[in-house]
C-alpha cells in the first residue's frame, strides 16, 4: 500500500511553479516560476532558497552531465545552455514553429541523456483550427528533432525505469499517452492512450522505481498515481487547486516535491487556498531515481563559451 504524509510546505507564492527537479550532487531542489521569470534553488539541508532571474520565461530544464554550473533549458522561444549564476546564455536552437502564441513547455532529460521539451499553444485557436504544437528532442550536438505533432499543451513527459517506454500528456485533452521507446530511432512516436483524467488536467509527471506514473492534476487539487497499465492506484491530496509537477528526491529518493500555481485563481479561491503557489514536500514509502543528466557535446560547450 502506498503512503504519503506532508512534512514541509515551502511558501514561495509562485505564479506558475513548474519543472521541479532534485539534484543529487549538492542535495538541492530546483524549479521554475514560468510567468515570473524566476528560477529557484533550495538547499534541502539548510532550507536556504536562492532565486535567479531568467532572460525569458523558463518552461523546463535539465542538469548537464559533469557540470553543476550549467542547465540545458527550454525557454519560451527555444533551447539554450544557461548558467544561472552568471546569467550567461547560449542559444542552441530556436524552432521556427515557436512564437505567435506558441512556446515551449514541459521538458525532461531522457534516460539516454537527450533533453526533450514539448510546445504549447497559449493563444485562442481560430475557428476550426486544429492544434499543432510539437514535441521536440534536443540531441548532444544541439540539433532539434520533432518527435510528435498535433499537440495543444505538452505535459507529463517521463520514461519508465528501464527506459523502454515514454509517457506524454496533452493537458487540453485530459489524456496521457504512452509508447514503446527505442533510443536508437528518431522517427515519430507511436503514441497510444494510457489514461484519461476526469477531475483535472494532467500536468507534470514522474515515474517511480516500480514504474507507476504520478501526474499532477491541474484543477484537481491532487497528484494521481497510475499503475503501468493505466489504472489509478493512489491519490495524494494537495492543499492547492493547481498542482503542477512532482519530483522524487531526498537522500533516499522517497520525498515527493510538488510545485503549484496561483495563475488565474480568483481572490476568493486564493483566500480559501492560501498555499497556492507553494512547493509541497511529502514523505512516501516509495521512491524514484534522480533525474538523468543531459549529455552535451564538448564541442558545443566550447563553442558556447562555457569551457572550463
Amino acid at each position: 500500500m502506498i503512503t504519503a504524509r506532508l512534512i514541509e510546505t515551502i511558501d514561495v507564492a509562485n505564479v506558475l511553479g513548474e519543472g521541479v527537479l532534485w539534484r543529487v550532487s549538492d542535495q538541492t531542489v530546483w524549479w521554475t516560476d514560468i510567468q515570473a521569470r524566476k528560477l529557484y534553488r533550495l538547499d534541502w539541508r539548510t532550507k536556504k532558497i536562492q532565486t535567479f532571474t531568467t532572460p525569458e520565461r523558463l518552461a523546463s530544464f535539465g542538469f548537464v552531465d559533469g557540470r553543476d554550473d550549467l542547465l540545458v533549458a527550454a525557454f519560451e522561444s527555444g533551447f539554450a545552455l544557461f548558467n544561472p549564476e552568471s546569467t550567461m546564455l547560449h542559444w542552441l536552437a530556436r524552432p521556427a514553429a515557436l512564437g505567435g502564441g506558441v512556446r515551449l513547455n514541459d521538458g525532461r532529460v531522457d534516460p539516454f541523456g537527450r533533453f526533450w521539451a514539448g510546445a504549447m499553444i497559449e493563444r485562442d485557436l481560430r475557428d476550426k483550427e486544429t492544434p499543432n504544437a510539437f514535441l521536440y528532442m534536443l540531441d548532444a550536438d544541439g540539433i532539434v528533432h520533432i518527435r510528435s505533432r498535433g499537440v495543444h499543451i505538452s505535459n507529463g513527459l517521463c520514461w519508465s525505469p528501464a527506459g523502454d517506454r515514454i509517457y506524454f500528456a496533452d493537458s487540453m485533452r485530459n489524456k496521457v499517452f504512452s509508447a514503446a521507446f527505442d533510443s536508437s530511432k528518431d522517427d515519430a512516436l507511436s503514441l497510444r492512450d494510457f489514461t484519461t483524467t476526469n477531475d483535472g488536467s494532467p500536468d507534470g509527471a514522474i515515474v517511480d522505481a516500480e514504474g507507476r506514473y504520478w501526474s499532477a492534476l491541474w484543477g484537481g487539487s491532487r497528484v494521481a498515481c497510475f499503475s503501468p497499465m493505466g489504472e489509478e492506484v493512489f491519490s495524494l491530496p494537495v492543499d492547492a487547486p493547481q498542482p503542477t509537477c512532482p519530483a522524487f528526491g531526498g537522500e533516499n529518493g522517497n520525498l515527493l516535491f510538488v510545485t503549484s500555481a496561483r495563475d488565474g485563481l480568483s481572490d476568493a479561491v486564493l483566500a480559501a487556498s492560501p498555499m497556492s503557489g507553494a512547493v509541497f514536500v511529502f514523505e512516501t514509502n516509495v521512491s524514484g531515481a534522480p533525474p538523468p543528466r543531459a549529455k552535451v557535446s564538448p564541442s558545443v560547450i566550447t563553442t558556447a563559451g562555457f569551457a572550463k
